[in-house]
């Protein structure tokens, strides 16, 4: 009997991997998590439309993540909502060095698709 549990539970733990960026559970989970951090500035990265080339610019300094009672993913600086999305629609990548975010979603702002790097404060 203990050997068909362990077997759906192995089935399920196979069909949702660790880190599948696709399915809206994780990304639900990764928003969750990048919520409680503190913001040092924001930069939005967007295409020279004359030059082709890619711009970083700054957006904002200073802020913070909330998660609103829609599930969305806002991030405020000095008092401005800069980006709210979508959670099961947002993709996120976070940096290697654990010290930033890239976010890619439609822009409820503006409804429009934007790409936005957020660097988070560093406590030592």
């Amino acid at each position: 009997m203990f050997d068909f549990i362990k077997r759906i539970k192995n089935k399920i733990k196979n069909k949702i991997k660790k880190n599948d960026e696709t399915n809206p559970e994780y990304r639900i989970q990764f928003a969750r998590r990048i919520a409680y951090k503190k913001i040092r500035y924001v930069s939005e990265r967007s295409v020279d439309a004359e030059t082709g080339e890619v711009v970083d610019t700054i957006i904002g300094k200073n802020g913070f993540f909330n998660i609103n009672k829609n599930n969305e993913l806002c991030v405020y600086c000095e008092g401005v909502n800069l980006f709210r999305a979508y959670i099961p629609d947002l993709k996120a990548y976070e940096f290697l060095s654990l010290e930033g975010v890239i976010l890619e979603s439609v822009d409820l702002n503006v409804n429009q698709w934007r790409q936005i790097i957020v660097y988070y404060v560093y406590y030592r």
